[in-house]
Formats: C-alpha cells, structure tokens, sequence
C-alpha cells in the first residue's frame, strides 16, 4: 500500500468522520494495545439484511490479515470486521503474525482474539507481505478469501458485493472502494460523494507501474494489491502467490493478470468501502517491517516478464530496470503455476483494455518531439523539468530545452496524444511519453509562465491538443484548457519563456523526429488494423 499513496485520487472529498466505537486505551500497561468497546462491538454486531437474507448467497468469508509488526493497529482491525461482518456470513479472521516482536498473541491472548473469531498463525521468520498472505490463505477454510491490510476498518455491509458477486462467478473478484483511515480515531474519511468516486481500479504501465484510474465500467484491470475478496477455489486454481517473490511489491500486477488472462475477472463493488491507512511519511504509520534491498524491484520484474511476453523489452527500457538487461530471469514459478489453464497472452490483455491503452493514449502510435523557433531560426523543445523516464510520479513543470537527437536517452522530450474525449475515443491531451505526466489544462490562466503537468486523467477531455495552424499543417497552435471558449495557449515568448496567451497571438509549434514505439510495433497486424479502424468500446 506504500505504493498506492502516489497514484491520483479522483471524485473524493473530505466529509464528516463516521462514528466508531470508542476506543480503549490500555497504555498504561505492559505490552499495551488498543481495542474497541468489546461489549458494544458484539451487542451492535451486523446482521443479514432481510432483503439478503434467504437469497441463497451463503458464503462464508475469510478474512486474512498479514500483520507484520502491526502492533498498533492489528486489534482494532480485527475488531471493526467482526463487528461488520454477520456471525453466519464470517467463518474466521486469519491473523497472520509475520514474525513480530514482541509477538501479537502476547498483546491480545488467543483465548481473547477466538472470542471474535480471530486465529493466528505464527511465522517465527518473517515472509514479508506475500508470503504472509499465502500462509493466511493455506489456513482459510471458508468459501470467500478476503484479503485485507492489518490497518483496515470496513463499513457496514460491505461484504455483501462480495458474496453476490462470487455466487454468480467463482472466478469472479472484487475490489472495495478504498477510502482513508484516522488511526487516531479509528474514523473514516475521504468517502466518495457519489459512484465511480474513490479509488478501487488501476491500470498497468509499461515499467511495472500502477496508476489510479476511473470509467465508467465495473472492470478493474489491475488491483492496488492489499483489498480484494477472491474465492478459495480460483485462488489456488491459479495458483495462489508467487512462491519467488519477497517482501511486497508486483504480487498485484502478477495476480491481475493471472486472473484476466486465465478467465477470471475483476470487478469494483463501489458500494463496498473500506476505510485505509495510508503511508503518509510519518512516524506513526511507518511501515515496521524490514524490504530486501531490491526484493520490490525484482517482484516487478518477474511479474512483468512471466506476463508480457515481448512487451518485456519495453520495460527494459525504463532506468529501474536497467539491472535485468542480459539477466535470464527464471520465471518459472510464476508460469508453471497456470500453464493447464490455456491462458491469454498480453495482447488479449490490451485488447481486452483498449478503452485505455489505445483510446486513452497510453499505447501511442506516434511520438515526437514538441518544437518552438525561436528568433534567431534555432531550435528548442518542450521538456519535463525534473522527472525522467518513470511513471512513479505526481506534479512536474515543463521547461524549454535544447532538442536532442534520439529518443533512446531516458529525458521526458517525448510526447503523444493522450486522454479519452467527452464520447470516449482518443484524444485530448499531451502525454510526456514513458511518463503519467500530463499538460495541466485544468485551469489555465492568462499571462501565467510556469505550465504545470499532473497525473494524467485518462478521462480528462479536450485538455491540451496541438490544433493545426490556419494554412499550414506542419505547424500548430497548443491549446490549453477544458474551456474551449477560453481560446488559451502556450506560446514561446522572448525566445526564453513559455507563457499562456490568447491564441491569436500565440506562436507556433512544430512536431520533431516522429517515429512509432516499441509498444505500439509489438501489436498484430490484425490488432492494428482493428485499433485504427475500429469504433469506440468503452
């Protein structure tokens, strides 16, 4: 979940804290933990509603919890899903103690955790993240594993999207929408004022990466990774968790994919929240636990590697993955895991995702270069000012700097069209290529000088597009802005400066040096021909 904080949050706003029970503070004693009012969590425990109830959906969940050094947090986790979840409807929290010191059990007796339908399971060495989960998910017996971080607190019902949604499908998952947790207060809050807000779905990127992403559909091409509900049955058909994978980190992408290429789906409940507790940087929600010196990197390299097939050598392009060019990566417990399963390969994958890799942009036929003359008949481009070839970032600027003369240099002096219009098809804004930036067209203003970059939104709209020049097709005019009628755009003023103006008096730009990526040449014959052809699927 350390990961997930970057990624762009959309349609969340602050709202009144929601009431919890009170917490009790034992801080005082040895080996102190904080609970909840015990006596109050059963005496108000959640029941069946009555228009579930006789329905037929008689799942049982299980619900692992990897706890590494959780000691803060782990009781009142426990203790907000037994409250939320129906005596008939929960079989077992599994709680996993990932080697922490002192030992969870210690904190909160067994006799005392079974009083909530809480069992541990004990790792004297520490798994990690993963490993933890797959030894929580040995020990599941019920018919629905839900996986959540020891930092959780659900929401009232929130596991009836589960149990329906596994009755119709076993190969079926889902995702809650994820909301924020004061750990304070043991409160929820940033929920979503209407659905399709919060954050639940993202998608994949070419080194390894997730962003948040929204639309329309209940699809979600990749989890975030700690919260979703899976049945038993898929989970270890499968073939659960990669045995080689260390720590945290990749275990998402790999699952996601195991799971749209091998037949399954996943789905978004956003009327499932659960309320999370973010890596914020500070002390008190620091991570415990001990990484690998490169365990995340290499989880990334080996899901991507198993999954991708040629696409692969795109991901070697990026900076990060620099390590494992020439490297034989044995991936093999990764595919040997599904190979009866008949799988897909990846370009069903971005078939199967079109309405973001080609509508959105995010595999781009063409690249190139943005470039401005100025008065002297020299050459300069359009650049990011600090970040390079990541798609781990969040806000940047864009500078005006010298044109450089290939594209295999790791420096943000690429762009392409990106960013699904108002009707769904491709495209309306920039993209800095092998990046999540792009032009921030959110509010532009007349005579500002520093033009800002964000996390693209893939639903963003006209937002930034090179509009070609009255007269001239080689050159173009760079409008800014959601508000057409603003007339905004971004001229090179003074030879030096970029500044917004009306676009009357704005000056020209040229593309430079074109050429088709990597990403893009990989695609069939017949996916190309079927992506330029064909009509809007989203």
């Amino acid at each position: 979940d350390e990961k997930a904080k970057m990624c762009q949050k959309k349609g969340v706003i602050p709202q009144k804290a929601i009431a919890a029970p009170k917490i009790k503070s034992l801080q005082n004693k040895p080996n102190a933990v904080k609970k909840l009012d015990e006596r109050r969590i059963k005496e108000e425990r959640a029941q069946i509603p009555p228009d579930i109830k006789g329905k037929g959906y008689n799942l049982t969940l299980s619900v692992v919890l990897p706890c590494g050094f959780e000691h803060d947090t782990f009781v009142r986790t426990a203790h907000s899903i037994f409250a939320e979840t129906p005596a008939e409807i929960l079989k077992e929290i599994v709680l996993v103690d990932d080697a922490s010191e002192p030992r969870l059990d210690s904190m909160w007796s067994q006799e005392e955790a079974a009083e909530f339908n809480v069992k541990y399971v004990r790792l004297d060495q520490p798994a990690g993240l993963i490993g933890a989960k797959q030894a929580g998910a040995e020990a599941a017996t019920g018919d629905i594993i839900v996986f959540f971080d020891c930092h959780v607190k659900p929401a009232r019902g929130y596991w009836i999207p589960y149990v329906i949604a596994v009755h119709e499908n076993y190969k079926r998952v889902v995702v809650p929408t994820i909301t924020s947790l004061n750990i304070d207060s043991w409160t929820e809050f940033n929920r979503p004022t209407s659905s399709g807000g919060g954050m639940s779905k993202c998608y994949l990127t070419f080194d390894a990466e997730f962003k948040w992403t929204t639309d329309n559909t209940p699809y979600v091409p990749i989890m975030s990774g700690g919260l979703l509900a899976i049945s038993r049955k898929w989970f270890f058909e499968i073939g659960g968790y990669d045995s080689s994978m260390k720590g945290w980190g990749g275990e998402n992408l790999d699952q996601s994919l195991r799971i749209w290429t091998c037949g399954g789906e996943i789905v978004s409940a956003p009327e499932s929240f659960v309320a999370h507790m973010w890596r914020d940087g500070t002390a008190k929600t620091k991570a415990k636990y001990k990484l690998g010196a490169g365990d995340a990197i290499k989880n990334r390299a080996r899901a991507v590697k198993a999954h991708l097939g040629p696409w692969y050598e795109k991901t070697l392009t990026f900076p990060s993955f620099n390590q494992w060019k020439g490297v034989d990566l044995d991936t093999s417990s990764i595919t040997d895991a599904f190979a009866d399963l008949h799988c897909e390969n990846f370009e069903w994958y971005l078939n199967r995702f079109k309405h973001i890799y080609r509508d959105a942009g995010v595999v781009p036929k063409e690249v190139f270069q943005i470039k401005g003359e100025t008065s002297s008949g020299s050459s300069v481009c359009l650049q990011l000012k600090s970040m390079g070839w990541t798609n781990y970032g969040s806000a940047d600027e864009i500078i005006l700097a010298d044109c450089k003369g290939g594209h295999t240099e790791p420096k943000s002096q690429w762009w392409h069209i990106s960013s699904r219009l108002q009707d769904g098809s491709c495209c309306g804004s920039l993209r800095a290529w092998n990046t999540d930036q792009c032009v921030d067209g959110r509010n532009p203003v007349l005579g500002h000088t520093t033009i800002k970059t964000y996390t693209c939104d893939l639903d963003s709209g006209v937002e930034a597009v090179l509009e070609p020049a009255e007269g001239d097709d080689d050159e173009f005019l760079m409008k800014i802005g959601r508000n057409k009628s603003q007339n905004s755009c971004i001229s090179l003023e003074d030879d030096t400066t970029l500044k917004i103006v009306n676009c009357a008096s704005a000056s020209k730009w040229t593309k430079g040096n074109a050429f088709t990526p990597i990403e893009y040449e990989l695609l069939s014959e017949k996916t190309k021909n079927e992506w330029e052809n064909d009509i809007v699927t989203l």
